[in-house]
């Protein structure tokens, strides 16, 4: 890893999963160059094969950049270019800057970099993260955060990459006025009133590698002080409502949809069939569902799974040294119906119709034994067949399970 671990999970130790205090690691990253390289290839991945799938925002002074953003997505990035060269070549002056969420979906290498830092945040059976976490980075050239003074709902974790350094300001109580502020859907009330406030503020001075932990409703401002980016972490509290919501309608697996615009009872007439139909066995299902759901999580670490552009489209040559992604990335799942197997791989579901014990298989995860691709088949219940034991091995590598050291 990239990280000073034994740091890191000091800090773990001591802070998750509230971070209730700014916190101030001084090259926490030993490496941010190869974290940064990550970030490149990801997004290099994304322009080229999906640029729609792409969660980029780019802004300019002050405002979001719909026609910047458009331009960001059909540039691809070229052959070698980093982000911050990205940015040079593509935007219109060096106030402009760009955030791209969900960027580990983009790189298996990157993904399974993040999932070990944050499974250092988890505690089985005290906290995990059920609505999981959002993996994201913000690329600038200079020039204070476009939209200004602002505080965020959850903690921000910051591991900041570099080159240039960058100057962060953090308030740990509200030293503003209604006279200066802005309501905001997205970042609370903010302003940009900034160097008039800077005084009351604690500073910090970002260096590649430095790690800077700001927590949640907690006024903050950067400024650029040359070509950067940095890797954010967004912690999202349990979305209980939603979480339970999607589990009641996948276990309920209505066959039709309702009209686009249809009469208000109609709703509740397709809720009370909905409940009716499934009366006794629902809570049951409701609560596979929600246990599925989890596993999706916690097999890629608790990030969104990868994006099919970031998988592999060829199988490996037999001689190929593999390994798994991540501890954990496969485990299985309860079936409610105790017919086959299912399996949960690196956020995705597969289904295995004989009944078979995969235990050995997931206690594998655990190590760091480089092995073949035939070699894994090798691992699978041997009351599988052959030719399903080689089917099973190559899904886990197309779906980024295991891959190349």
């Amino acid at each position: 890893m990239s990280i000073d671990t034994k740091t890191w999970n000091a800090f773990a130790t001591g802070h998750a999963p509230d971070f209730a205090r700014t916190v101030f690691l001084p090259g926490l990253v030993t490496d941010p160059g190869h974290l940064a390289r990550l970030i490149d290839d990801s997004l290099r991945t994304a322009t080229r094969g999906a640029p729609g799938d792409l969660r980029l925002r780019a802004f300019r002074p002050g405002a979001f950049d719909y026609r910047l953003t458009k331009r960001f997505v059909d540039t691809p990035l070229a052959d070698g270019e980093s982000a911050v060269a990205w940015l040079a070549r593509t935007a219109d002056s060096a106030e402009e800057c760009l955030a791209v969420n969900d960027i580990a979906s983009w790189n298996l290498d990157l993904a399974a970099e993040i999932a070990r830092l944050v499974g250092e945040l988890v505690t089985d059976g005290t906290h995990e993260l059920p609505s999981g976490t959002d993996v994201y980075t913000f690329v600038a050239h200079s020039g204070w955060t476009p939209f200004g003074i602002h505080k965020d709902s959850e903690p921000s974790l910051i591991f900041h990459l570099g080159p240039s350094p960058k100057e962060v300001w953090v308030w740990h109580d509200n030293p503003f006025d209604a006279s200066g502020i802005t309501p905001s859907p997205s970042f609370g009330r903010i302003t940009f009133d900034i160097e008039d406030h800077l005084g009351s503020a604690e500073r910090y001075l970002l260096q590649p590698g430095d790690f800077l932990c700001i927590p949640q409703d907690t006024y903050h401002v950067f400024r650029n002080l040359g070509p950067s980016a940095f890797l954010g972490l967004t912690l999202y509290p349990v979305k209980t409502r939603s979480l339970i919501t999607e589990a009641l309608w996948r276990a309920a697996g209505p066959a039709e949809p309702v009209d686009p615009y249809p009469a208000a009872a109609s709703v509740t007439d397709r809720a009370h069939a909905v409940l009716d139909a499934h009366t006794g066995s629902l809570a049951d299902r409701v609560a596979h569902e929600l246990t599925l759901g989890q596993l999706r999580l916690r097999t890629n670490g608790y990030v969104s799974r990868p994006h099919q552009d970031a998988l592999p489209r060829t199988i490996p040559a037999p001689d190929t040294m593999l390994r798994w992604a991540l501890p954990g990335a496969l485990t299985v799942a309860p079936r409610h119906d105790g017919t086959g197997t299912t399996l949960v791989a690196r956020g995705r579901t597969l289904t295995v119709p004989e009944a078979a014990d995969f235990t050995a298989l997931e206690q594998a995860t655990a190590s760091d034994t480089p092995f073949t691709l035939d070699e894994l088949a090798a691992t699978l219940p041997a009351g599988l067949a052959p030719e399903r034991r080689a089917e099973i091995a190559r899904t886990l590598y197309a779906v980024g399970a295991v891959i190349a050291p």
